[in-house]
């Protein structure tokens, strides 16, 4: 009697194994330069790899009950994986790898879901994330990286970058250069930076750390801080005028003298670096702020 009894245990064993049961997607479309691609995703991870060919592709698995919506024209494609009512996201979710050809467009929107980029050469870039990671490397005419709680990691060369979190930290290098704007609440930013045109970081109890690597003629730096420190390096032979304020912060500087107040609170900081011909504005409210001039 027990020995008939152990085949259909063992098939209700598997049951839940065959309900996950992954299904899996190999999608392809021809798409040349200047077209865009669209990937909405809630839960698993968006990957995205550039290659030499006129076409985007798609792979990956997709956790059982979950489909894949696609609208496909000549110049864009979009896929958006759809999650039935009151599912589950932690049940899998999908794993996706999106192939991209050369100077196209690419929107990667999650909501859980980690997003990373790598080897891309794009027209333009976007990623947005609720709770996800964003890492980004490659090269982009512009990109734009958002998330909420989670971090940005981002190493893609371009002339137009925009980086906004708000309980994560933000870090971008690796040639970025023109215009640059970075902003979060919580979190801190790094930024490494080639010659900049426009840069501008903000956060709010989260810290600053800037190195400017040129600064353009007439070009404009912005560092702003509530409770977080900023440390901006610089070129020695950057030519712009410095004003640098704090309200109960200290400021170090290697170049100017740091005046206080006969009475109440603060110090600032104005002086020109060679001709002045760019302006860089620092403001802590209760953060320290340090700027270095070095051979950058």
């Amino acid at each position: 009697m027990h020995h008939r009894l152990r085949p259909v245990a063992a098939l209700v064993l598997l049951l839940p194994l065959a309900a996950q049961a992954a299904t899996r997607i190999d999608e392809q479309h021809p798409l040349a330069a200047g077209g865009r691609v669209e990937v909405s995703n809630i839960a698993g991870k968006v990957t995205v790899r550039g290659w030499d060919r006129n076409e985007v592709a798609l792979t990956g698995n997709l956790a059982d009950g979950l489909r894949l919506q696609q609208d496909k024209s000549s110049n864009r494609v979009r896929w958006e994986v759809i999650y039935p009512r009151n599912s589950n996201s932690n049940s899998g979710g999908a794993t996706l790898e999106l192939r991209v050809p050369r100077s196209v467009e690419v929107q990667v929107g999650t909501v859980s879901a980690d997003i990373d980029m790598a080897d891309v050469d794009l027209r333009r870039l976007s990623a947005n994330a609720v709770s996800g990671d964003i890492t980004a490397a490659g090269r982009s005419g512009e990109a734009s990286l958002a998330t909420v709680s989670g971090s940005i990691r981002s190493q893609v060369k371009t002339q137009r970058l925009s980086l906004r979190a708000v309980s994560g930290d933000v870090q971008a290098g690796g040639g970025i250069a023109g215009e640059v704007n970075a902003e979060t609440v919580s979190g801190d930013i790094r930024l490494d930076t080639a010659e900049v045109q426009r840069l501008a970081a903000e956060a709010v109890s989260g810290s600053l750390h800037v190195g400017a690597g040129a600064l353009s003629p007439g070009g404009k730096v912005t560092l702003e801080t509530v409770s977080g420190s900023i440390a901006l390096a610089l070129p020695r032979k950057v030519s712009a005028r410095l004003a640098v304020k704090t309200f109960s912060g200290d400021i170090q500087s290697d170049a100017g003298q740091v005046e206080r107040p006969r009475y109440g609170p603060g110090r600032s900081l104005e002086t020109r670096l060679g001709t002045g011909d760019g302006d860089i504005s620092i403001n802590a409210h209760s953060g320290n702020v340090r700027v270095t001039l070095g051979n950058r």
